[in-house]
């Protein structure tokens, strides 16, 4: 449940479905500074991309609750714009957890800090130095001319698309329970990449690399995951993930997209995925079709979660739906089994927590 809050309050804003969470990356204003209305005030992270907070109104900003590095719910207060003189009030922020690649976690995080406590780290995922300006700029302009060069190399392969409606009420209502036992509830990408790691389960032949006209076939399920950090798009790769449980995935992928805020990826955590997501719901975008990434055979595109009519015996009702495109390349992979594939994803989605 997010607090009411007096409209001089700044709330972290809703950037997503797909998320209740996110970073303040940094305050684009010192408190004591006026503010005109829709002047940018701040800069967020969520998981799929940076964007810019603006001022609902003009006034100064009075004070500042969550500092850079903070990750707080959606909704809850991390400023207060107010007219000059007035007194702010003395509102808590209650933290999720702290990015220290962004700033150094303050003395009293602890006490800030609500239930559930952050996960511990994962084996192989050091929290990284934060980068400079300047290699930060070098390491984006090094991923984009990569990426450049795949993508161009990527559209000698035959591809095919293959659609299918998916329903989310199984994954909706898991993640409600979790809420009301107090559980932070993982967010739908990870939903989506604990599904591809099921369906790879149930099919392994198709976990593979297409080289040198041959499948290469890989010992472990790798989910990537394209990320929008601002113009520049980057694929973080969770590794090994067969077998591992939701709540890991959840861990891994957030670690990972810290990472790439402040673009200390290292290359293993860029490439070598069997599949990449790629989701565009966030962005009102109802369905699309996606670029291979060679040398993977996968990619699954992602459109928007609506409410959507549907006949469900007999009677028409709304359910959440989602239209998901697994292009795959023809050479390495035939319809049948890809199809299959992808019904098994979509199995697993629409039947979360059911086992099966």
């Amino acid at each position: 449940m997010h607090r009411e809050l007096s409209v001089s309050a700044i709330a972290f804003p809703h950037i997503g479905y797909a998320t209740d969470e996110g970073t303040i990356l940094r305050w684009l204003k010192a408190v004591g500074e006026r503010v005109s209305a829709g002047e940018p005030l701040l800069e967020i992270a969520s998981e799929k991309a940076i964007g810019i907070v603006p001022a609902e109104s003009a006034g100064v900003l009075l004070a500042v609750y969550a500092e850079a590095g903070a990750i707080v719910a959606m909704g809850e207060p991390i400023g207060w714009l107010g007219q000059p003189g007035e007194q702010p009030p003395a509102l808590a922020c209650r933290l999720r957890g702290w990015a220290e690649e962004i700033a150094p976690a303050p003395p009293d995080l602890a006490a800030r800090l609500v239930s559930p406590a952050p996960a511990p780290a994962s084996p192989g995922l050091p929290a990284p130095a934060k980068a400079e300006p300047r290699v930060r700029a070098y390491l984006r302009g090094q991923i984009q001319r990569v990426t450049g060069q795949r993508m161009a190399f990527s559209w000698q392969a035959p591809k095919v698309d293959l659609f299918a409606d998916i329903e989310f009420s199984a994954v909706l209502a898991h993640r409600n329970a979790l809420k009301a036992h107090g559980a932070e509830p993982p967010s739908f990408n990870v939903y989506i990449a604990h599904a591809v790691a099921l369906a790879y389960a149930d099919h392994p032949e198709l976990n593979c690399h297409w080289r040198d006209g041959r499948r290469e076939p890989l010992d472990q399920v790798h989910v990537g995951v394209a990320v929008a950090l601002g113009n520049d798009l980057v694929t973080v790769s969770m590794k090994n993930l067969a077998g591992v449980a939701l709540a890991e995935i959840q861990h891994r992928f957030k670690a990972l997209i810290r990472k790439a805020v402040t673009m200390t990826l290292a290359r293993d955590e860029l490439y070598g995925s069997s599949l990449t997501v790629t989701n565009l719901g966030e962005f009102e975008i109802t369905g699309f079709t996606a670029v291979l990434n060679p040398p993977e055979i996968f990619i699954l595109a992602i459109g928007r979660l609506e409410e959507r009519a549907v006949v469900r015996e007999g009677q028409i009702v709304a359910r959440p739906i989602s239209t998901f495109c697994l292009s795959f390349d023809h050479r390495a992979v035939d319809g049948a089994p890809a199809s299959r594939f992808l019904r098994r994803i979509k199995h697993h989605l629409e039947h979360y927590g059911a086992g099966g």
